[in-house]
């Protein structure tokens, strides 16, 4: 082959490489530009699941304290609180939840959100929440003078109506006087009861009661297990 000839076969393989060396350039152009980009998203991420950790975790301990804005004690919360928590009241009771875009969810459904959440950090909090029904008891004290409540009743209505020849002139709640009257009990009264105990409630009288004359009307309480989750998205 003549040196000629040697020349141009080069000159045509160099000319063939060029399109892919071109190739190979915008390649590791792109990987690089996206290598750069993942590493710049990981960082901003790390920066923010700190911070966004931080007011989550600050959010849901507000949420479930003893004296926070759901609770009816520390870590039960009281379903008619829940029912009426809104925006406001989540920015007012937990200052933390105004800095980002909060949202709040009791058993998947959302009880606040202080606006869209589109991923974010989650926190999770196993909780009981309380709700209470009216109940009343019309207790048979014919062959007893007292009646048992539920725990965790706060208070009761007693009505005492009692048949002529009968007079009702003490109630007691376990130990404590909770009503007095020598002369006689007739008529509707507000007691006050110790919720983390049953209370028995027992009447002192003199002459029979029947079924009907002693009304008890109280709310009791019925707990479900729930899960409360706060999600920020900083």
């Amino acid at each position: 082959m003549t040196r000629a000839s040697r020349l141009t076969e080069t000159a045509a393989r160099a000319q063939t490489s060029l399109p892919a060396l071109g190739v190979a350039l915008v390649l590791l152009t792109v990987v690089t530009g996206l290598s750069v980009a993942m590493a710049d998203a990981a960082i901003i991420g790390a920066e923010r699941t700190p911070d966004e950790r931080r007011i989550a975790a600050a959010v849901a301990d507000r949420l479930v304290a003893a004296d926070g804005p759901l609770a009816a004690r520390s870590n039960v919360l009281n379903r008619s609180r829940v029912r009426a928590f809104d925006r406001a009241a989540l920015e007012r009771t937990a200052p933390p939840a105004a800095e980002s875009e909060v949202t709040v969810e009791l058993a998947g459904d959302t009880v606040a959100s202080t606006g869209p959440v589109r991923g974010g950090t989650r926190i999770s909090r196993l909780v009981l929440v309380e709700a209470r029904e009216s109940r009343t008891l019309r207790p048979d004290l014919t062959t007893t003078d007292a009646v048992t409540l539920p725990r965790r009743s706060a208070r009761a209505t007693v009505t005492i109506d009692p048949p002529p020849g009968t007079t009702v002139w003490t109630v007691r709640a376990n130990d404590r006087v909770v009503l007095h009257n020598r002369s006689g009990l007739d008529g509707s009264y507000e007691v006050p009861l110790v919720p983390y105990e049953t209370t028995a409630l027992r009447f002192q009288r003199a002459g029979r009661l029947e079924p009907g004359n002693v009304t008890i009307d109280y709310a009791a309480p019925r707990s479900t297990k729930e899960t409360l989750v706060v999600t920020v998205d900083a």
